[in-house]
């Protein structure tokens, strides 16, 4: 899969090194794993994870790429309303970090969005898109916001580590 723009691509994950060293390089960031995974993963961690997830037909595990330098990863899927909100139709949801510092504060994060959101809305029929960043993650929400999403809710769910963490519920619709 490849979904671009000018400054923007975004491919599908390979199991090759490269890719799996892109990935652990990234979840060393603390802007990464502290948002993402909670804690730092080893390199045999990102390789069994990122097979297992590439392998699994129910997700797309995306390679963000900026004028043709890998910088993020992003994940998308079926929504499966595990937090029993009150919307129904073909909904979507996706999760993704820019793991590079040197491409953060950029505005690239609305590229990112404006081009998964369109080709979600346009190929994949979607009719609404839900994003769950933690409540504390100020910088993400700003940027959905930016992008067109409306705070919808709140709850109390488990982060990876399986402790107690603050989501906010994120909203677009296809209109």
């Amino acid at each position: 899969m490849r979904i671009n723009n000018d400054n923007v691509t975004l491919r599908s994950m390979n199991k090759t090194t490269e890719d799996y060293q892109f990935v652990y390089h990234w979840c060393q960031n603390k802007e990464v794993y502290e948002w993402f995974e909670q804690r730092v993963l080893s390199y045999d961690e990102v390789v069994e994870k990122y097979r297992n997830k590439i392998d699994d037909t129910k997700q797309e595990i995306l390679i963000i790429e900026y004028k043709n330098k890998p910088i993020g990863l992003l994940q998308f899927y079926k929504f499966e309303n595990d937090i029993n909100l009150s919307i129904e139709g073909n909904i979507y949801e996706y999760d993704l970090f820019i793991g590079d510092d040197e491409y953060l504060s950029k505005s690239i994060g609305v590229e990112v969005l404006n081009l998964i959101d369109n080709y979600l809305f346009n190929e994949k029929g979607a009719s609404h898109i839900i994003l769950r960043p933690f409540k504390r993650n100020i910088r993400a929400i700003k940027c959905y916001l930016k992008c067109g999403y409306r705070e919808l809710s709140e709850y109390i769910g488990k982060n990876t580590l399986g402790e107690d963490e603050e989501y906010v519920v994120l909203i677009k619709e296809n209109i």
